[in-house]
């Protein structure tokens, strides 16, 4: 069974590290992480994520459930 790829965003670096760290101990693969509903939404038409981890408060002109809605 291969890796499920997971797409972290996360406006806050600490936490958005934690999240991968513990992603990767559960043989998880993190293919990216972003602190902006923008730039998240740029590279989730270029790459195939399983599951989108979504921060609600982000930085940037979109908050995270606007992003979710249109992902």
């Amino acid at each position: 069974m291969s890796k499920a790829h997971i797409l972290i965003v996360e406006d806050e670096t600490i936490v958005a590290l934690d999240i991968r760290q513990s992603l990767e101990r559960a043989n998880y693969d993190v293919i990216g992480i972003f602190s902006s509903a923008e730039e998240a939404l740029e590279v989730c038409d270029k790459v195939h994520a399983d599951l989108v981890l979504m921060d609600i408060r982000l930085q940037g002109r979109l908050d995270g459930v606007e992003a979710a809605d249109i992902i």
